[in-house]
């Protein structure tokens, strides 16, 4: 098969449940897709797989029987034999001869003449699926098709009959005006291919008041319409913008003309909503969704999900941050990313179904010497792109520092190398009485980390000492105005901020944004993730992004990339939108209205069973290991990343929750290794605490060989850690996979979690 060539040219393809003669290995006899059934039931979100990923995949077995071809910036014509196609296709050659030049043609399984033609059409064309004078012809811009090489239920192959993935070349331009649809524009809503036509923008719009209220929502409905018509649409939201008193039509069409610029532009999903909430109804008579292919399942499937590659603008910044690395550093990448964006959106975008913030706190664990340092300097770069440079520190000193820096701005964010080593000095201080100036540090930052919606109160003690600090710098300040020595302007403008301080640092701290992403290496790590800072802790509330691989290999012609101009511009019209810039030396800080981040009905009802997972999880360890603790903030964490990967569009669809519930498993599920590991060691129960170490340094996509484990179990003898692997092995919970060592090719043993 050659999905490979696929992937190497772009598109994404995905695996399909093995098939046994014409029996569905998804388990049912009856199954009506035999040969076409993806393992993952949310493969529309495939996305583009790593190395890594695509390799498990391959040893679970996705690809031993078949592989799906995702239909997305591809138009394939699927001709059946059986209901009439080779007549029609005759027809349509006829009419348009190029179509034999297609670059990539398959006999499909079916056999006869049945066969696909694969061509590159544009992503926004809408495109319409039957053409009644062609029957038995598909014409399919969405879903996806079986490649080739696939084995086709009938026991025959699909197979290659000119050309390759590589040759696919554009559609015949007669065939993209025969195939479009009038008045319609292709987009996606809710991770599905959608054609809106240009009555369903009229009726929308006419349901959406124009009140003169938000800046904001003006702009959020022009963005709407560029990208629900691709920039054809322009009339339409003049229309609705010329209902307002505000109405300006000299700037209109420089505002729409930038909307293309805008590198994750907001999608007609949320115009939808909004004009929805004002009384408009939908139906799909009105708004058609292309998606054909459809497999029931009620749990979350996440199968399809690679926690790599997250949806939308924080997949885009991840991307650029681990293109800064010399060696891949994808899922660190990923939690800059997340960090980043949540405090680029933190002070002016809300929840509205959970209420939740944006902000943070991420541990980075990864190796020595293995790119962390790089990963920083990305997202120091990132933070000056948004200006928010100004509310960034290196690391925690006390808990008068903390509340400093929340009265300089409201937005104070960490980013601490060795976090796990300022952690264990809290942990030690608190322990032993020592370094009293870092008694109560944890417990202020995770004060002000739970109150972005509200206010922090602060205690007597620390709000004198902190007034006294403020009124010897306000005095510096006023003396370098009165002896003209502020040329800037910059002492005269911090005397202002320290007025404001001193007003509100008695009614408490309004609204304070605080956010961390710390770097630490796994033995510092490992020593302190007990089971108090897991459960109650510091730990308790942080997202732990864990670099398994202790010794990656260096990417080839490795350059680093220039952060992309649309990137920047995308990371400025995040954190101010509507406006250019800001005064250096200003209080950052915004305590107008915030935007609001819709959910869709999908995405809802969605995060209820996500709640329901993390509940029974807390309910089954509640009784079972008394760490129910960390599940129960299993919902918190998933809203909370759900939101961040929603606030570019403004609208959380079902592939956000989709990945964020994944990626908040993966988190709880390892905090309760490590914390049954170490309650397990702290009661001498050698054998579980090896079990729990060794289950806590592999996945089921990284696997580790017995000499690495081994080593990450030190210092318990090589003997026990046999034990314990003849042990997880026999319980199912980990399997052995023989593969070829990269260096030496000899034939190796590894060990995976088994699912």
């Amino acid at each position: 098969m050659i999905y490979n060539d696929f992937i190497e040219s772009g598109y994404r393809v995905f695996g399909l449940n093995r098939i046994t003669g014409d029996i569905c290995g998804c388990g049912r006899l009856d199954c009506p897709a035999s040969g076409k059934h993806p393992v993952a039931s949310n493969w529309q979100h495939t996305p583009e797989w790593s190395e890594e990923q695509l390799e498990t995949m391959e040893l679970m077995g996705h690809f031993d029987t078949g592989y799906g071809v995702l239909c997305f910036m591809l138009l394939v014509i699927d001709v059946d034999e059986r209901n009439g196609g080779a007549d029609s296709y005759a027809k349509l050659v006829e009419l348009i001869p190029s179509l034999v030049a297609a670059g990539l043609i398959v006999k499909t399984g079916s056999g006869g003449q049945s066969k696909h033609l694969y061509f590159r059409v544009p992503e926004t064309v809408a495109l319409m699926q039957h053409l009644k004078d062609y029957p038995g012809i598909d014409f399919k811009s969405s879903g996806f098709v079986v490649g080739p090489g696939s084995l086709h239920k009938s026991g025959n192959r699909y197979e290659v009959l000119y050309g390759s993935p590589d040759e696919i070349s554009d559609a015949p331009p007669e065939l993209i005006e025969l195939l479009k649809k009038p008045d319609a524009h292709r987009t996606t809503f809710n991770g599905h291919s959608v054609d809106v036509t240009d009555s369903d923008i009229e009726e929308m719009l006419k349901h959406i008041p124009n009140n003169d209220e938000e800046y904001d929502d003006f702009i959020t409905i022009g963005m709407c319409v560029h990208n629900a018509t691709g920039g054809t649409g322009y009339q339409y939201w003049e229309d609705w913008a010329s209902k307002s008193d505000k109405f300006n039509p000299t700037e209109m069409p420089r505002k729409w003309h930038s909307f293309g610029k805008c590198s994750t532009p907001v999608t007609v999903g949320t115009l939808m909503h909004i004009a929805a909430q004002n009384g408009w109804q939908s139906s799909y008579d009105e708004v058609t969704f292309l998606t054909d292919q459809h497999f029931d399942d009620d749990t979350i499937d996440t199968a399809g999900v690679d926690l790599k590659r997250p949806p939308g603008f924080v997949g885009q910044v991840a991307e650029w941050i681990n293109s800064q690395c010399l060696y891949p550093r994808e899922m660190l990448s990923v939690a800059a990313a997340l960090v980043a964006v949540g405090n680029i959106c933190g002070l002016r975008y809300k929840d509205n179904h959970d209420g939740m913030s944006t902000n943070l706190i991420a541990f980075c664990v990864a190796g020595s010497s293995t790119g962390k340092e790089a990963v920083q300097q990305a997202y120091m770069q990132i933070m000056r792109a948004a200006e928010l440079a100004p509310a960034l520190h290196g690391d925690f000193k006390s808990q008068q520092e903390v509340i400093r820096n929340l009265l300089r701005h409201q937005m104070c964010t960490y980013m601490i190398d060795e976090l796990g080593i300022t952690l264990r000095k809290i942990i030690n201080s608190q322990k032993s009485g020592g370094a009293s100036y870092l008694e109560g540090l944890l417990g202020i930052i995770m004060s002000a980390y739970s109150k972005a919606d509200g206010f922090m109160p602060i205690s007597g003690d620390v709000r004198e000492e902190v007034k006294k600090i403020l009124i010897a710098e306000m005095n510096q300040c006023k003396k370098k105005v009165e002896e003209h020595e502020d040329k800037s302007g910059a002492f005269a403008r911090r005397y202002k901020q320290i007025e404001h301080a001193m007003e509100n640092i008695d009614n408490g701290l309004e609204r304070p944004f605080l956010s961390v992403v710390g770097f630490t290496t796994p033995v510092t790590f490992n020593a302190v993730a007990d089971y108090e800072q897991a459960t109650n802790g510091f730990l308790s509330r942080a997202l732990i992004f864990n670099e398994l691989e202790t010794n990656p290999r260096r990417k080839t012609n490795f350059k680093k990339q220039e952060m992309p101009e649309r990137l920047a511009l995308q990371i400025h019209s995040l954190v101010a939108p509507g406006e250019y810039s800001t005064t250096k030396g200003d209080r950052i800080e915004y305590y107008g209205q915030k935007k609001t981040i819709l959910t869709s009905a999908p995405a809802a009802r969605m995060l209820d069973q996500v709640y329901q997972y993390f509940w029974d999880m807390a309910e089954q360890h509640k009784g079972q290991t008394g760490l129910e603790a960390i599940p129960r903030r299993g919902y918190e964490l998933c809203a909370k990343i759900s939101t961040i990967l929603a606030a570019p569009t403004g609208v959380r669809e079902d592939e956000h929750v989709r990945y964020a519930f994944k990626l908040s498993v993966a988190d709880v599920e390892g905090k309760l290794k490590l914390a049954y590991a170490n309650v397990q060691a702290e009661s001498k129960n050698d054998l579980d605490a090896v079990s729990g170490r060794i289950v806590s340094c592999i996945s089921s996509d990284h696997g580790e060989t017995l000499g690495v484990i081994v080593n990450r179990c030190r210092p318990h003898k090589k003997e026990l850690v046999e034990k314990s692997i003849a042990r997880l092995l026999e319980n199912g919970i980990i399997k052995k996979v023989t593969d070829e060592h990269a260096g030496n090719k000899k034939k190796v043993d590894r060990y995976f979690l088994s699912s």
